[in-house]
């Protein structure tokens, strides 16, 4: 060790210190210590009181749309998609019904105007979704798709 005698004492005392804190922490939460087990009454309050406070944001949920892609060779491009609409208010939710075939054609309409390599990467995704959420509440004149979700997108 150091080749003090007193020195490698006290490192000595301190490691066993440490061993017997360490070993008797262990020994008291698996063996002494028993946690209370929840009753079934205090279990069920605790879980209503959980899931009072989440919140889930309303959607609507569009009907699958394939669009053809241009491509710059041969081989036919398509992009297969299945999106939900996030609202701000769960108002807006019968708006977007009433303006279905409008909401589908600019699904349509953005997504041919890209390209199959820029819908197939992460940034291309988001572009798609800014452009056509952008578009959406522009068309409604009023802010109402927050954002979208894909449940489904498959660029062939």
């Amino acid at each position: 060790m150091t080749g003090n005698k007193t020195i490698d004492n006290v490192i000595v005392l301190l490691v066993f210190l440490a061993t017997a804190g360490a070993l008797g922490t262990f020994v008291y939460t698996q063996m002494i210590y028993k946690k209370p087990l929840p009753t079934n009454e205090q279990g069920l309050a605790e879980l209503k009181e959980d899931t009072a406070n989440i919140t889930v944001p309303e959607s609507y949920k569009l009907d699958k749309i394939i669009v053809n892609l241009p491509s710059r060779t041969r081989r036919l491009r398509f992009l297969d998609v299945q999106i939900h609409l996030v609202v701000f208010k769960q108002e807006t939710i019968s708006i977007l019904e009433n303006q279905k075939a409008i909401i589908n054609d600019i699904v349509i309409d953005v997504a041919s105007n890209m390209e199959p390599e820029e819908l197939n990467s992460v940034s291309g995704k988001l572009i798609f979704e800014s452009r056509v959420k952008n578009k959406i509440n522009e068309t409604l004149n009023m802010p109402a798709v927050k954002e979208l979700f894909y449940t489904k997108f498959v660029v062939q």
